[in-house]
């Protein structure tokens, strides 16, 4: 009998991985257009205290300086460079040159843009009725209106405090006091009221 020898012979396959080579080009960032995005500043009154507003802007590196290139602000209101905050007490004769016009100027150290704007600073709003005509029992037709001066000269009036004399009536549109009196309105007499106006700024 022949034997015969089978040969286990082990292979080794080993896989070969070519890397091939992917070249990246980085792409640079177009940075944004530098604009002012504050479009208004809200008005303001003689001798208002803490008056403030912030410019706004978009674009460019996103570090601002602000600035005004001219015109001027309110007296005593001021610009912060590095906020962009408008703020301050308006002095009580700021309404002699109002409005105040002025250009506003931001950059980020690179760009630069402007934005035109206005503040306008009205009087205050002071009611100019220092008195009320008497009247007498069973008097007929008796009328005055209130007036104010100041303000923007858009008016809302209220009765506060206090109670009218008997059939007079109270007209909040016109600021009118008017009717006919009753004839023992005077039992109770005088009668004292307190009137308030507001222009949705400044109250008096």
């Amino acid at each position: 009998m022949r034997s015969v020898m089978v040969g286990l012979l082990a292979v080794s396959v080993v896989a070969g991985f070519s890397a091939v080579g992917c070249s990246h080009k980085s792409k640079k960032h177009k940075k944004e257009p530098l604009q002012i995005t504050t479009a208004s500043l809200p008005d303001g009154y003689e001798g208002q205290t803490g008056y403030s507003a912030t410019l706004t802007a978009t674009g460019g590196t996103g570090s601002y300086t602000w600035s005004i290139a001219s015109g001027n602000l309110p007296p005593n209101l001021a610009l912060d460079s590095s906020t962009g905050a408008i703020s301050g007490d308006i002095a009580f004769n700021a309404s002699a040159n109002s409005p105040y016009n002025l250009t506003v100027e931001v950059t980020d150290g690179q760009q630069t843009a402007q934005a035109n704007l206005s503040i306008t600073v009205y009087a205050q709003l002071r009611i100019t009725t220092t008195s009320l005509p008497d009247g007498y029992d069973g008097q007929t037709g008796y009328s005055v209106t209130l007036t104010a001066t100041g303000g923007t000269g858009t008016y809302t009036w209220s009765l506060k405090s206090g109670t009218l004399p008997a059939n007079l009536n109270w007209d909040a549109t016109t600021a009118t006091i008017s009717g006919d009196i009753a004839s023992n309105a005077s039992a109770n007499s005088p009668y004292n009221i307190r009137v308030e106006v507001t222009d949705g700024q400044q109250t008096a």
